[in-house]
């Protein structure tokens, strides 16, 4: 597969994810370390995590558009406080910065490959400290020889090694750069060192691999500076580009199950005990929900929906099609820009109590206020508006999975009661043979009521109060509006017809509540109470007559068929 085509997949698969909260389902990852402990649950994330898909070295920058940049463009860089930006072309390295490995390549014989190429660690860095750092070991700088206000460069003690060069990264990246070191350890475990500056940090072992001062040191700073949400964001990107991820950032704490307090504790994925030394609870998970999961717009309109949740991190908010559907970043107001489909995301930062969260919603984009025109009986068009009287043939349809309700069916309550069509961009259907064995016929019944039968001859509506969809010999009074552009059908027990678009389930029926909305399509005229007369070179013979063109101009002969208003009706004139 090619970069572009993975990139491709990382940014669809990252749109799925802001669309529905923790998509990414650990408990299966994960699973076949359940039950392990110490030694051997390290090496069995080992097996599920190691020898990644990494990619070219060569071609890390234009990943780090993806892993490392933030909103404003500008570039994450962990080793300094320089602020530098990305440029329009995403494939480019950004000047003055360099692709830097959190552990030396040299300690394990240099290349650009594997372990020298693995996003986990490789990460965009100053370049000035880049070469400062050098393959030094990560530790606690007591003598200091070069700092740029963010890393330190000197000497330190690392245990039995006694004082060796070192350098220390600032406070708020100590616990991203000790999950670095522990997944390095845990993916590449076998991996043996080469060369005497790594024998500071590490052993040539699979456990503990790390040496007894380095892996005390960073469970500190891990619990110190505890997992966030750039950092989870990361994880998930690289496990769409490389296909694995940090389980350290997954399961906060996990280092103490293999290196601490929790070694005699066995490792359940789906029942994780967050290791917290009595001091740091675990985050409840928020409330976060939309009350409308659908909304449907026409070009032009702004809404803004509130967003319910009884946390007070920092909401965001992100359009998955800003082409069709723009929304504020930080007021979640939403405008239609063009005819579609779009998810409006709102994420929630965590807090010292809450974890993080998202809810979404769809927002369909109807044209609006666009005359579709009239039709000559060769399509259905789309009914966008409440009609006087519904009376006439129409099909019923589910837009997003472009299938109508089948007419032509006997018993109508079946999975899949669906017949394919093809909806245009200007929200009509062609009539076809297929098409006609799906059509309605909606006739009035009296106060206000109204039949829908399909070409079977049986008429559909719901009399028990239950979902269903009932096919009877007689017609079932059901009253029909539109609402948000989409069409309401429901009958005197409460229940509406809607789609259930779930896999298995998918079907046309009537709901009591939830499910998804229909449309209406009436074959001819979408105008309310339009009439049709033959051209037959009609001349007005008096002002009673009244006849004007759609533009409004007084008209004393028809010579040409098209739509008129006569007599203060529009007729469409064949």
């Amino acid at each position: 597969m090619t970069d572009n085509k993975v990139r491709f997949w990382v940014l669809y698969a990252l749109l799925l994810l802001s669309a529905t909260a923790f998509a990414f389902d650990k408990a299966t990852y994960y699973a076949s370390a359940n039950g392990q402990k110490q030694k051997a649950l390290k090496t069995a994330l080992y097996r599920i995590v190691g020898n990644p898909s990494v990619k070219s070295y060569g071609s890390l920058w234009s990943w780090y558009y993806d892993t490392d940049r933030l909103s404003d463009n500008q570039v994450v860089d962990r080793y300094s406080n320089e602020k530098r930006y990305f440029s329009g072309n995403t494939g480019a390295a950004v000047s003055g910065m360099n692709k830097e490995h959190g552990i030396a390549q040299s300690w394990w014989g240099g290349g650009t490959t594997g372990i020298g190429a693995d996003l986990q660690h490789v990460m965009p860095s100053d370049a000035t400290a880049n070469s400062k750092k050098g393959n030094f070991g990560m530790g606690i700088v007591t003598s200091q020889s070069w700092t740029n206000g963010s890393i330190k460069v000197g000497k330190g003690e690392a245990g039995n090694n006694g004082t060796v060069n070192l350098w220390e990264p600032a406070d708020k990246w100590k616990g991203d750069f000790a999950r670095a070191y522990f997944y390095i350890v845990t993916a590449y475990e076998e991996k043996s060192l080469v060369q005497t500056e790594g024998a500071n940090t590490m052993q040539n072992n699979t456990y503990p691999k790390l040496q007894p001062w380095a892996y005390e040191l960073y469970l500190k700073w891990s619990k110190e500076d505890p997992v966030d949400d750039l950092e989870r964001r990361r994880n998930e990107v690289v496990y769409g580009i490389q296909g694995n991820r940090n389980p350290f950032i997954d399961f906060e704490g996990l280092e103490q199950y293999i290196w601490g307090s929790y070694q005699n504790v066995a490792f359940s994925a789906s029942n994780y005990e967050r290791p917290n030394g009595g001091d740091s609870p675990a985050l409840k998970t928020p409330d976060v929900s939309f009350a409308t999961g659908r909304k449907v717009m026409n070009v032009g309109e702004t809404y803004q929906q509130t967003l319910t949740t009884n946390s007070d991190g920092r909401v965001t908010y992100e359009s998955s099609n800003r082409s069709v559907a723009s929304v504020d970043g930080e007021s979640g107001l939403v405008k239609a820009l063009a005819e579609g489909i779009a998810t409006i995301t709102a994420a929630v930062a965590a807090t010292s109590v809450y974890s993080s969260a998202v809810a979404s919603y769809t927002v369909v984009v109807n044209r609006g206020g666009v005359d579709p025109g009239p039709s000559d009986g060769t399509t259905y068009v789309k009914v966008t508006e409440r009609l006087n009287d519904w009376s006439g043939t129409y099909l019923i349809v589910y837009e997003e999975e472009d299938v109508a309700l089948d007419g032509g069916l006997s018993e109508y309550d079946k999975p899949n009661n669906t017949i394919a069509v093809n909806i245009t961009g200007q929200r009509t259907i062609e009539v076809s043979d297929a098409t006609k064995a799906a059509e309605f016929t909606i006739a009035k019944m009296g106060d206000g009521t109204y039949s829908v039968c399909g070409r079977s001859g049986k008429y559909l509506g719901a009399t028990a109060s239950k979902n269903t969809i009932e096919s009877s010999d007689s017609p079932i009074a059901t009253t029909i509006t539109v609402s948000d552009g989409e069409a309401v059908l429901t009958t005197a027990s409460g229940y509406t017809l809607r789609f259930n678009a779930q896999s298995g389930q998918k079907r046309f029926r009537f709901y009591k509540s939830g499910q998804e909305s229909v449309a209406l399509y009436r074959r001819g005229d979408t105008q309310d109470g339009i009439s049709e007369m033959k051209n037959e070179g009609l001349r007005m013979k008096n002002e009673a007559d009244a006849v004007y063109d759609l533009t409004g101009r007084s008209k004393q002969r028809i010579d040409r068929s098209g739509v008129y208003i006569i007599q203060g009706r529009k007729t469409l004139v064949k």
